[in-house]
């Protein structure tokens, strides 16, 4: 691939001037077309992030653009007291991706809003405060929903009533216990802290796959026990299918493969194509509660442009056949990660439910796996390809946009096993 030199310029010259929020990564995107980017410098790379999991048809799709053009061209913002056609529309296509046992939205813009949301009327609801949720669960970073991500490790100040259990996570547990052994143990800690909290609790919030914490599809078993265990005691059960939900799974949202149906669903990212679109969908008994109430207000609630997006997107997934062929292409995908963790001693774990897949660094071998993963990271890019990495570089991510090909998934194998041989060698 060609030189940085017009990257390492920006990024010696211009980089004063911008707040660094995080540690920002060398290739400067340009542009997009598909499943690839261009950095300022010519190189080209295969992005199995779909951006931040949001592109979900691909970089610079037209149909999409001649969507929000046509938007733009007739209204795309109003007050928040005023409707337009568009979000009668979006609405009740959300609906119809419930199977209308989830029948009320509002729009909004990103998810960490529509969590924060989804809390106060929960709170308003029930009278109480707290919220549970599940210690490797990841739910953005405003204050309440930092509090209830990573078990509120890294929330600032402090959000109190927040309270989490143990994640079923039984791949990266310790494996001197029984896979058995520790799920009765996670089953037994939900039982206690319902017990200790549950009168306390206005909602548990979870995400069926979790993605930050681990890539990981949670049984149904363990979906249907929290649903007994919030209608025990009278807690509002909110399903985040920000990053699983709008087909990436290979259903509408993931919670349907265990058909329990949540009270409240957040969902953001895919719907969006990109742009900040989030949504809260209630069920009809407890949006009864809540209508009309002043609980949420926003500047971005219900916009013309948002809504006319997730019509959209819904209609692309539908009149295309998306989900069957995010099975299918997920199947394909995650024996592509297999075959290339085979290629070496330190990937394991290939994994995936639909278009959401990842696979690990063995650290019990790769004891160093922050700098492995950052060198690895490194190479996969050398080798034409953006990919990120969670649980402090131990787990790759790889959700592509839903028309990624067999010919790209190939590709991303072959960087794979080329760049992890490179990185064993240094």
């Amino acid at each position: 691939m060609s030189n940085m030199e017009v990257s390492k310029q920006l990024f010696n010259d211009r980089i004063k001037y911008l707040f660094e929020a995080t540690s920002y990564a060398k290739p400067i995107i340009e542009h997009g077309s598909g499943s690839f980017v261009w950095d300022v410098d010519g190189n080209k790379y295969l992005d199995v992030n779909s951006g931040q999991f949001c592109m979900s048809f691909g970089h610079g799709y037209v149909p999409f653009i001649e969507c929000i053009t046509k938007q733009m061209n007739k209204i795309y913002h109003t007050n928040t007291a005023t409707l337009s056609p568009e979000v009668f529309e979006a609405a009740e296509k959300m609906a119809a991706t419930t199977d209308y046992k989830l029948s009320k939205t509002m729009f909004l813009s990103t998810g960490s809003e529509a969590n924060e949301a989804a809390f106060r009327y929960a709170k308003y609801i029930t009278g109480k405060t707290g919220i549970m949720g599940l210690d490797h669960g990841y739910h953005g970073l405003t204050l309440a929903a930092q509090g209830n991500t990573m078990g509120g490790l890294w929330a600032r100040p402090y959000v109190p009533d927040a309270v989490s259990v143990k994640t079923p996570d039984y791949l990266h547990s310790d494996k001197n216990k029984t896979q058995e052994e520790f799920y009765a143990e996670c089953f037994k800690d939900l039982k206690e802290k319902f017990n200790e909290y549950g009168n306390n609790l206005a909602a548990f919030i979870l995400e069926p796959v979790i993605g930050v914490g681990g890539m990981i599809s949670l049984s149904m078993e363990y979906l249907k026990e929290i649903r007994k265990f919030c209608d025990k005691y009278g807690v509002l059960l909110i399903f985040d299918e920000c990053q699983c939900g709008f087909g990436r799974s290979g259903k509408w949202y993931a919670y349907q493969k265990a058909n329990v149906v949540p009270d409240i669903l957040v969902t953001a990212k895919t719907m969006g194509m990109g742009l900040p679109v989030s949504a809260v969908t209630f069920s009809e008994e407890t949006a009864k509660k809540i209508e009309g109430k002043l609980v949420h207000f926003s500047s971005h609630q219900n916009d013309p442009l948002a809504a006319a997006i997730v019509s959209f997107v819904i209609d692309e997934i539908k009149n295309n056949n998306l989900l069957e062929s995010n099975r299918e292409k997920g199947l394909y995908l995650k024996d592509a990660l297999e075959m290339a963790c085979k290629e070496s001693d330190t990937l394991i774990n290939a994994r995936g439910d639909g278009l959401m897949c990842a696979f690990d660094i063995d650290d019990t071998i790769v004891t160093d796996y922050r700098n492995f993963s950052k060198k690895f990271i490194k190479e996969m890019e050398h080798n034409g390809v953006l990919i990120q990495a969670i649980r402090q570089g131990r787990t790759f991510r790889v959700m592509p946009n839903y028309y990624i090909t067999e010919s790209e998934i190939d590709f991303l194998q072959q960087a794979i096993i080329k760049s992890i041989s490179q990185v064993v060698k240094i």
